[in-house]
């Protein structure tokens, strides 16, 4: 009976599963199941190097201060700062570049950048691109032109800061003898003339006469002010023209109200902060010294002129290295692009207040920038000194062009031993530029 009970129920269980097997929807092969939270890859994080020679504690800091607001705006990219010693930076950059391990993005001023250029090394499309995207009206006209690759319609990198040199001049001395800002050839020689009191070690200017780059930037603005150019159209030297026969005339009149011998860097600097020269030949770096010795008040600055008007100066920029990855490149540009928005471009200004100035016109005049306490004390004169960028020029840059024999002449001391040679050696100056043009010939032909 139990047996017979069983075998029912057995069947009856069977029955079921049969009737619930037809009438269920047909069967699916499980879905796969969801990865745990916890095994999921975190997202990666692009790393680009960025090499700089501003290896001091504060400007690092600074530096990195930049860089992580930049990084919380743009996730998944790390800015790795590679800051080198200036007195070194050439050489590490020499040394990377015959590794191949150039950081993505290098600062370097005009002439490591045509350096850089000519190893082509640089990504002169990115940085077009970047300065096409922000607009090349932001910029300084000056600032970008000397920036141009000398073969194509391209940059070798993208200004974010720069310095610039001109005439200083004592404010206060002028207004006493009424005389004009030195401005154009006439104004400066009066000035030199009426101010110099060299048995009381006062003198009218200060400028560089010794055999040293010093004196070639500084006699850069005198020459191309009076439009004398190195190169004729077809890249040879003209230094016997008459533009530049009569630049060094003047430069030799204008010693004569000038602490006589062989000035350099410091000659210069002193006797101007030292309150012993009216006017002095210099860069904006000398404004920090100016402001420390309570004198910032009391100067102006002016960029000579006669058939033009002609500034000198140093472009800091931002470049970007070949032979990277895609993703590094654009990386690379949104950094870049970000170092010239005006928050973090004035952060960058503000490392060296004075020195570094803008080159993008809307930092120039902004509250914020000239709000720092040595530019707030220059007063005007701190917001017109960037407007010395619009007139930049060098020697041996024509025509959108650096000649490409401009660095051995510079190297050289070509055009200092002349200078030293006529102001300081009263050597005769016909001689002395026809042996300056036969050395330049020389240099050219090699």
């Amino acid at each position: 009976m139990k047996k017979r009970l069983l075998s029912s129920t057995i069947v009856v269980i069977m029955m079921l599963s049969v009737i619930l097997t037809g009438c269920a929807a047909p069967q699916e092969a499980p879905a796969p199941a969801e990865p745990a939270a916890a095994t999921q890859e975190p997202a990666k994080t692009l790393t680009v190097e960025f090499m700089h020679s501003q290896p001091e504690e504060a400007r690092v800091t600074a530096i990195q201060s930049i860089v992580e607001k930049f990084q919380a705006a743009n996730p998944g990219i790390e800015v790795k700062q590679v800051p080198v010693p200036e007195d070194t930076y050439w050489t590490k950059m020499t040394t990377l570049i015959s590794s191949q391990k150039l950081p993505a993005i290098v600062e370097s001023n005009i002439d490591q950048g045509r350096l850089l250029y000519a190893e082509d090394i640089l990504d002169t499309e990115a940085h077009t691109q970047i300065v096409d995207e922000k607009g090349k009206d932001v910029f300084f006209k000056g600032a970008l032109e000397i920036l141009k690759a000398p073969d194509k319609d391209e940059y070798t990198g993208v200004p974010v800061s720069g310095w610039v040199a001109g005439i200083w001049y004592r404010k206060d001395l002028f207004a006493e003898k009424g005389l004009e800002a030195p401005t154009t050839w006439d104004n400066i020689l009066k000035a030199a003339k009426a101010l110099s009191d060299p048995a009381n070690k006062k003198y009218g200017i200060v400028f560089a006469t010794e055999e040293s780059d010093f004196t070639e930037q500084t006699f850069t603005q005198i020459a191309l002010s009076n439009n004398a150019e190195l190169f004729d159209a077809n890249g040879a030297p003209k230094f016997n023209s008459p533009e530049m026969k009569e630049a060094i005339q003047f430069y030799k009149d204008l010693y004569k109200y000038c602490p006589q011998g062989s000035n350099g860097v410091t000659q210069v600097k002193d006797a101007f902060v030292g309150g012993n020269a009216a006017m002095a030949i210099y860069s904006t770096y000398i404004m920090p010294s100016l402001y420390e010795q309570g004198m910032a008040d009391k100067i102006g600055f002016a960029v000579p002129e006669k058939k033009s008007a002609a500034g000198f100066g140093m472009m800091t920029t931002l470049s970007i290295s070949k032979g990277i990855s895609a993703e590094e490149r654009e990386a690379a540009k949104k950094f870049i692009k970000y170092m010239t928005d005006t928050e973090s471009n004035i952060a960058w200004l503000h490392m060296a207040p004075g020195g570094a100035n803008p080159v993008i016109k809307e930092v120039a005049s902004n509250t914020t920038y000239t709000s720092h306490e040595l530019l707030k004390a220059f007063g005007e004169t701190a917001s017109k000194v960037p407007e010395g960028f619009n007139e930049l020029k060098m020697l041996g840059f024509q025509n959108g062009k650096s000649h490409p024999k401009m660095g051995n002449i510079t190297g050289k001391l070509v055009i200092p031993k002349a200078i030293n040679a006529v102001l300081v050696q009263n050597a005769d100056l016909d001689k002395e530029i026809e042996k300056a043009q036969k050395a330049m010939e020389q240099i050219v032909n090699e």
